[in-house]
């Protein structure tokens, strides 16, 4: 699978830099899908959400009062956005250090899941595939920046991408 790192610059401030993923051959983040197919039936939640998301970038970086642990496997690093009980709707993220975070998907808590990708799971896959390149090298997180750096863009056919931003 192809995908590509997008920083949401509506988010993205001096405390955290907020990325999502958007899959090869598509023109919307796994956040974006996530929003068009709940905004009209939880327009209240996905406010609240983005105001999460604004809070962390600009405001409070990631604390771990923002966010549900333990999602997945331990080491896997995915968890979901903290929301509260009466809530229905759930984000998937994975933090990268102290300075980025990778929302994906989400998923309604009485959500069917039968016959798709559950948004936990791809997260799953491409957190590990990142945890990967910070350990080779290929993407770099800067605290100071609150920023995600390095080869941003991940082709499994081993071209070499000009999705390259460096630090400066």
């Amino acid at each position: 699978m192809n995908y590509e790192i997008i920083e949401l610059q509506q988010f993205s401030g001096k405390r955290a830099g907020i990325y999502s993923v958007m899959i090869a051959d598509d023109n919307l983040t796994l956040f974006d899908h996530f929003v068009k197919a709940h905004v009209r039936e939880h327009a209240t939640e996905i406010r609240s959400i983005t105001q999460y998301l604004s809070y962390i970038g600009n405001r409070y970086g990631m604390h771990n009062r923002f966010f549900k642990v333990k999602r997945g496997r331990p080491a896997d690093g995915v968890c979901a956005l903290f929301d509260h009980p009466e809530k229905k709707l759930r984000l998937y993220c994975y933090r990268v250090g102290t300075a980025a975070l990778i929302i994906g998907g989400g998923t309604p808590r009485t959500g069917r899941r039968s016959g798709v990708v559950i948004p936990e799971k791809l997260l799953t896959w491409i957190a590990r595939d990142i945890s990967h390149k910070i350990r080779t090298g290929d993407i770099y997180w800067s605290e100071q920046e609150a920023r995600l750096w390095g080869n941003l863009i991940y082709r499994s056919d081993g071209k070499q991408t000009s999705g390259r931003q460096e630090i400066q």
